[in-house]
């Protein structure tokens, strides 16, 4: 059975999988997590994934799925990106449980994924981070936005000043990553900083922080959020202003994280503040700690030793 326009997501270059028998399934599945709030982007990546075991195996209705197939189709996808692309199966079959299509779960039967080591990822120096909030306005504070809250790309591109509570010290993101809400402290440097560019910029509540320029144009926009490719040449723009190494925005991010824990923040906490699911991801991916940070925390704690 042909199955075609059931889902609105971007179309696939190769659409083959949409002929398969459990094509059917796989639609029904990706319209359930879109009615469940799924990001479009999420359920892009899953039918991606998904979509390599309806290639490989087009006679297999939804049912028939074992671990013996699933172990060839998991071997085809990169180290480095398997467990990611893994966990769409796990949801996918899990529906399949939960909806009475399946009696058994074969995704119960395979072998557990080990994380490859992953290399730390480059952070901006303090000095570095400085240099780019000391930019003119708008964009050093923008910087400073980016810096002192962890907050993410999409995050930021969708901040409005009615978003800043600057005399409650609090950061409000809504609708963030998994449609959820969080909010963020600002401490007082920062707070100084923005209310000065919301005062000088004439930004009202309803603004976006991040302005576009239709057209290229010189007039300012922020009735709108900054798009994609608006904000990455912003960021490269002052990439080069500040003449420091170019480094992806969410860095800021990794910077943020492993900044507050090397100030002796817990995991835990930090976890709170970036908006992860998991504290493994926030250990794993976004603290860096190495041996020089040890060695000051130890110092730390014979010099309040000594003092006692």
């Amino acid at each position: 059975m042909t199955v075609t326009n059931v889902i609105a997501f971007d179309v696939l270059r190769d659409s083959r999988h949409r002929d398969a028998r459990s094509a059917r399934d796989q639609a029904d599945w990706l319209t359930w997590l879109d009615l469940g709030g799924i990001r479009p982007r999420t359920l892009d990546d899953y039918e991606r994934a998904t979509a390599v075991a309806l290639r490989m195996f087009p006679n297999f209705a939804f049912d028939e799925f074992t671990d013996g197939e699933l172990v060839h189709v998991f071997k085809t996808f990169p180290a480095g990106s398997r467990r990611i692309r893994v966990a769409a199966y796990r949801s996918w079959f899990k529906w399949g449980i939960q909806t009475r299509r399946l009696e058994r779960n074969p995704m119960d039967y395979m072998p557990a994924m080990r994380q490859p080591r992953r290399k730390p990822p480059n952070l901006y120096s303090p000095t570095e981070a400085g240099v780019l909030e000391q930019l003119p306005s708008p964009d050093g504070p923008l910087m400073s936005v980016l810096f002192r809250t962890g907050i993410r790309k999409g995050e930021a591109r969708h901040l409005q000043a009615q978003h800043l509570d600057l005399a409650r010290g609090v950061l409000h993101i809504i609708n963030g990553k998994g449609g959820k809400d969080r909010d963020v402290p600002l401490y007082t440097d920062v707070i100084g900083v923005l209310d000065g560019f919301l005062t000088v910029e004439g930004i009202n509540p309803s603004d976006y922080l991040w302005h576009t320029r239709p057209g290229g144009g010189t007039v300012i926009r922020r009735s709108h959020p900054i798009g994609e490719g608006s904000f990455a040449r912003w960021w490269r723009r002052s990439i080069e202003a500040a003449d420091v190494r170019y480094l992806k925005p969410h860095t800021t991010r990794h910077t943020y994280a492993t900044t507050w824990r090397r100030r002796g923040l817990p995991v835990d906490e930090i976890q709170l503040l970036l908006g992860h699911e998991s504290i493994r991801t926030t250990s794993d991916l976004y603290v860096q700690t190495d041996i020089a940070d040890v060695a000051a925390h130890m110092a730390q704690i014979l010099d309040d030793l000594d003092e006692d």
